[in-house]
C-alpha cells in the first residue's frame, strides 16, 4: 500500500510541474507592485496549482498576496483586519503601455472571509481596472473602495498608478488577481520574460 501512495505521490508532483509553464505564446508585462516580496497564492496552466484555470478567461491567473518581514502574508492566523493583510494597501501600477477600456470603484472593502456570500450587485472582480495592451484585455481586480486613480479612456504606462490593492468583490483576502484575456480566452502572463506558478516568489 505504501508503494501505491509513494506512486501517487510522485505521480501527481510531475504533474503539478507540467503547471509551471506556458502552453502557448504568452503576453510580457510588467509586475505591477513594487517595494516587497510577493508570493504566488495560485497561478500556472493546470488546475493542480491555479484554480482559476477551469474558467477560460481566468485559466492563466495569477492570485498574489504579499509577505512581511518573517516571511508571513499576514500578522496573526487568519485576521479579521484587513490591515494585518501585508499586501492590503499596497499602490498596484499599470502592468503595460495601453488604455484603460473599464474602471470601476465605489463597492465596499469586504472582511476577509471563506464564506460569505457576494452581495447582490457587486461584480466579482469588485472595484477593477482593465486595460488593452499588447493585444490582450489585462484585468487588475480587487482593489480598495476610493483608490482607483484612472478613467475609460485614459492612457496609461508602466509608471501610472491605478489604485491600491483592496478586498473587493468575490474575494476571501487582500491579493492581487491579474489576468490576460483575448477574444474571450484566457492568455498566459509572463513578467519580464517569467512564467510564474504557484509558490514562485517575487522581489521588487
Amino acid at each position: 500500500m505504501s508503494a501505491v501512495f509513494a506512486a501517487l505521490f510522485v505521480f501527481l508532483g510531475a504533474y503539478a510541474l507540467t503547471g509551471h509553464r506556458a502552453s502557448e505564446e504568452t503576453v510580457d508585462l510588467r509586475f505591477p507592485l513594487r517595494g516587497g516580496t510577493y508570493d504566488v497564492a495560485h497561478g500556472g496552466s493546470r488546475t493542480i496549482v491555479n484554480y482559476h484555470h477551469e474558467y477560460l478567461p481566468q485559466q492563466y491567473a495569477l492570485d498574489i498576496v504579499k509577505l512581511n518581514a518573517g516571511g508571513w502574508r499576514t500578522n496573526g492566523i487568519y485576521p479579521s483586519e484587513l490591515q494585518a493583510y501585508a499586501i492590503y494597501g499596497d499602490t498596484l501600477y499599470s502592468p503595460c503601455n495601453g488604455k484603460v477600456l473599464e474602471a470601476v470603484d465605489g463597492f465596499e472593502d469586504r472582511a476577509p472571509t471563506l464564506s460569505e456570500k457576494l452581495p447582490e450587485g457587486v461584480p466579482p472582480a469588485g472595484n477593477h481596472v482593465a486595460i488593452g495592451c499588447l493585444d490582450t484585455k489585462v484585468y487588475i481586480a480587487h482593489m480598495q473602495k476610493g483608490s482607483v486613480k484612472v478613467k475609460v479612456g485614459d492612457t496609461v504606462d508602466v509608471n501610472t498608478p491605478l489604485g491600491l490593492v483592496g478586498n473587493s468583490g468575490n474575494t476571501s483576502e487582500p491579493h492581487l488577481h491579474i489576468h490576460a484575456e483575448r477574444n474571450g480566452a484566457g492568455v498566459p502572463i509572463t513578467f519580464n520574460g517569467e512564467f510564474l506558478a504557484r509558490n514562485g516568489l517575487i522581489r521588487q
